[in-house]
């Protein structure tokens, strides 16, 4: 997924002038702070019994968009917009890619 969200994050802060590469590398940061931020609300929802995934994902969200948003212009709120922009439509475009992935393959096998 990282990939899909790296490649509109180039597209959209293109002038800023880093590579893609580099941000791959933020992204495998924030998403592992994202992943670690639902493994212990998981945690916590399998020892109360409180549901509380719906807020994790609220949280996760909001700090790869605040973390994104942070290291392109700190300064603009644009910036965090774009973040948000970004790793949404990068997730959609994962999502996409997989399932016409997945039709293919059950294409050819069939």
């Amino acid at each position: 997924m990282g990939i899909f969200i790296a490649l509109w994050l180039k597209l959209f802060y293109r002038v800023q002038g880093y590579n893609l590469f580099e941000i791959l590398i933020l992204l495998c940061f924030v998403m592992g702070m994202g992943m670690l931020i639902f493994s212990v609300f998981a945690m916590i929802e399998g020892f109360t019994g409180i549901h509380l995934m719906q807020i994790s994902s609220i949280l996760g969200l909001s700090y790869c968009t605040w973390a994104i948003g942070h290291f392109f212009d700190k300064t603009r709120v644009a910036s965090y917009f774009k973040a948000l922009g970004a790793y949404i439509l990068g997730m959609a475009t994962f999502s996409l890619f997989v399932f016409a992935l997945g039709m293919l393959v059950d294409f050819i096998a069939s």
